[in-house]
């Protein structure tokens, strides 16, 4: 029986969880975020592959501060971190957004996560940008 009710559980657990990204997916604005967070995940990804594919050293420039200069070094693998940074970011804004769907506001809340993950990732290309300028320029 335990089985079962585990099953059940988990069953409808699965199926509002659609239900609700259902209705995310429905609405016209979050197809335009999820676009364009996808691109820049993408863009993010590619960015990094290269970095550490064009790198011939053992090290890498991770941060540049314009008052004290180099001020993270580390190995050419982390740079792999800040693009899985912006993919956490967009699956916690994801989830709290998932969890808000059943408000009465919840197309604001849209917006809002949406928004600011794109805004992230958008942030997260500039970053990787400059790391690729630092490194090879």
């Amino acid at each position: 029986m335990g089985y079962s009710n585990f099953y059940a559980r988990f069953y409808a657990i699965c199926q509002r969880t659609g239900q609700t990204l259902g209705a995310i997916w429905r609405f016209p604005a979050s197809r335009w975020y999820l676009a364009l967070i996808g691109l820049f995940q993408i863009f993010a990804w590619l960015q990094a592959w290269f970095i550490r594919r064009d790198l011939t050293g053992d090290l890498l420039v991770l941060h540049y501060n314009v008052n004290f200069g180099t001020d993270l070094v580390g190995a050419p693998s982390r740079i792999f971190i800040y693009p899985l940074f912006g993919l956490g970011i967009f699956l916690l804004d994801l989830i709290v957004l998932a969890a808000l769907a059943r408000h009465r506001d919840w197309r604001v809340f849209v917006h809002l996560l949406l928004g600011t993950a794109m805004i992230f990732g958008l942030l997260l290309s500039l970053v990787l940008l400059s790391v690729y300028l630092i490194n090879f320029r």
